[in-house]
């Protein structure tokens, strides 16, 4: 699972998250050029560079011994990630302004990314750029004053559950547009267009020496038009956002595919020093409900797909935490509904500034679209912790944990019990049992 590296220390009506930066500067040290060109020198305008990021890893065993363990219910909407994350993973973002120009400033974006399975010493892992996008800020007078455009490729005004590690809008990738436009004082409109299309597939060929292909030659193709109104004020009730996705392909030759929409609106206001907000998603066809697309599927595909979430975070005195609760579901064709639904919550007590005691309880039932047994997953995760504050937010936190499961017979020698990076590697010892724990100590920070 992924994670977008700006993270919340504080939440305004519009906002769930604000990024916690940890500047340097990097000067770039004027220097002669080449031999050749010694008699004529250049200099170098040093440049800001905002270095900020996310990093976690840890380790730990299970009462089946062997490597450590995490507990997921197999198709569900995320996972309670307190004590059960067992990767290493890290991305590390380097922004910096590039130019100014008036009103204007001209700023370049950059993240890599990268994961272990967290079992050895070396462990090699490719890292992935997951972003690099240009923008050019206050672009014009009245409306556009504060608008900025921007071309590239980013996480694009994505929306999350913490605690799920849960993104219900996630829309990411190559793209280009405009933010921010004030549309009379009612709101933030934004346009994006963006693409998405032709899996990686390592399995091919190289090609002309590099690695990997792009499965299908990249015959399959989609544009999602990405349509946004934001910060829309109701006083002291709260904010409304509103998102658009329109999706539609654009394949090579006469290779098909189905275009479809999806929609989410959501509410934020403000309570016991954070945050409630509860969103609402619809989907159809080819899109689907994070607001991402199906490139791959053909003319014939039928879906629809719903979801209802309510979220809160609250930060008052020594006691924060956060609660959750959804529901979705998901129709392809003629077929049964695919349902969801999880509820859970994670309390803290705070001694001081350092050191702190909680857990967290969650709940996850999956009703498969094909008509099978509902599969029901409990967790409970006990933790006690020294982190940078007593924030709900404060980070680094260095955490020891105790983490019990149990689940139904649905499950039962599923890949319930994982490790490794995404938890995809199925952990053996546990396909006759409905229960397990594991225990460990993890670090985690954004800064």
């Amino acid at each position: 699972m992924t994670r977008q590296i700006t993270h919340p220390t504080s939440v305004s009506i519009n906002k769930t998250q604000k990024e916690v930066s940890m500047q340097f500067k990097i000067g770039i040290t004027p220097a002669a050029v080449a031999l050749a060109l010694a008699s004529f020198a250049a200099t170098t305008q040093a440049a800001t560079v905002d270095f900020h990021g996310y990093a976690r890893s840890g380790v730990g065993a299970s009462t089946e011994g062997g490597s450590l363990v995490c507990f997921k219910n197999v198709g569900s909407m995320g996972a309670y990630r307190l004590g059960n994350e067992c990767d290493t993973y890290m991305e590390l973002a380097f922004d910096a302004n590039l130019a100014e120009k008036g009103d204007s400033v001209f700023k370049l974006h950059t993240m890599i990314v990268a994961g272990t399975q967290q079992l050895n010493d070396w462990e090699q892992s490719a890292p992935a750029w997951r972003q690099v996008w240009a923008e050019a800020t206050n672009v014009g007078a009245g409306p556009l004053s504060n608008a900025s455009l921007w071309a590239g490729k980013r996480y694009y005004k994505r929306q999350n559950v913490d605690m799920l590690d849960f993104w219900y809008v996630e829309v990411a990738g190559p793209g280009a547009g405009i933010e921010g436009i004030d549309i009379g004082g009612v709101g933030k409109f934004s346009y994006a267009y963006m693409r998405t299309g032709g899996d990686l597939d390592y399995n091919d060929p190289p090609l002309n020496d590099f690695f990997p292909n792009y499965s299908a030659g990249g015959n399959k193709s989609m544009t999602n038009h990405d349509l946004r109104l934001e910060g829309i004020a109701l006083g002291s009730y709260g904010s409304i956002d509103a998102i658009l996705n329109i999706a539609s392909p654009n394949n090579r030759e006469d290779v098909k595919g189905k275009g479809g929409y999806a929609f989410t609106a959501q509410h934020t206001i403000g309570v016991l020093g954070g945050f409630n907000r509860i969103h609402a998603s619809f989907a159809k066809d080819g899109s689907n409900l994070n607001h991402g697309t199906k490139w791959y599927a053909d003319d014939t595909l039928k879906y629809e797909g719903f979801q209802v979430m309510d979220q809160m975070v609250f930060d008052s005195g020594p006691f924060n935490g956060s609660a959750v609760i959804g529901y979705q579901s998901d129709k392809n064709g003629d077929g049964p509904t695919a349902k969801q639904f999880t509820i859970g919550v994670r309390p803290w007590y705070h001694f001081n500034d350092l050191y702190s005691v909680g857990g967290e309880l969650g709940h996850i039932e999956v009703k498969p679209g094909n008509g099978a047994e509902t599969r029901k997953l409990d967790k409970l995760t006990v933790a006690a912790q020294i982190t940078a504050g007593k924030s709900f937010w404060s980070r680094p936190a260095i955490r020891a944990y105790y983490t019990y499961a149990k689940w139904n017979d649905a499950l039962k020698g599923s890949n319930v019990t994982c490790t490794g990076r995404d938890c995809n590697v199925k952990a053996q010892g546990f396909d006759d049992t409905t229960n397990g724990a594991s225990y460990g100590m993890q670090f985690e920070a954004w800064w």
